[in-house]
């Protein structure tokens, strides 16, 4: 039990190929699906979050508009950029005297049903290096769009 997040990207892929104005069917389409079908979405697991709540407050209240109901929320390449930068700014300041404060104004931990800690420390640090790893990884993927969805 506790907050799993996990960050995602889709590709629809068509159940046809058309070169030179001839359609053929994709090979990738050997499963039989039901007719009226005219593809799949593959989504792709981009990365994933163990109650990093600092984060998960970020969505909800950027993206989710304050609404946090395990809702799938659509995450742009411009949000995960100011993600970033958050995360670059708060860290750039972590043995500073003001970088706890800098946190809590920035990313600030946020409390729920088993939300893991609400402490400024190595572990809260450390979820932001994961997020960093978890971005370069999405802006150096072909993906332009995400979704980002939690459960706990």
């Amino acid at each position: 039990m506790g907050l799993d997040q996990y960050l995602t990207a889709s590709e629809y892929i068509s159940r046809w190929d058309w070169e030179d104005d001839v359609r053929s069917e994709n090979p990738i389409f050997s499963l039989k699906l039901p007719d009226g079908h005219a593809g799949i979405t593959v989504d792709f697991p981009m990365g994933y979050w163990r109650k990093a709540n600092q984060i998960h407050h970020w969505f909800v209240e950027t993206i989710g508009n304050g609404v946090d109901e395990c809702q799938k929320m659509f995450v742009g390449r411009e949000n995960l950029e100011e993600l970033k930068s958050l995360c670059l700014e708060v860290l750039a300041v972590r043995y500073t005297p003001q970088g706890v404060d800098v946190a809590k104004d920035l990313l600030p931990p946020s409390s729920g049903f088993f939300f893991g800690s609400y402490e400024i420390d190595e572990w809260y640090y450390k979820d932001l290096e994961n997020t960093l790893e978890i971005i370069e990884n999405c802006l150096n993927s072909k993906f332009d769009y995400f979704e980002y969805q939690a459960s706990w």
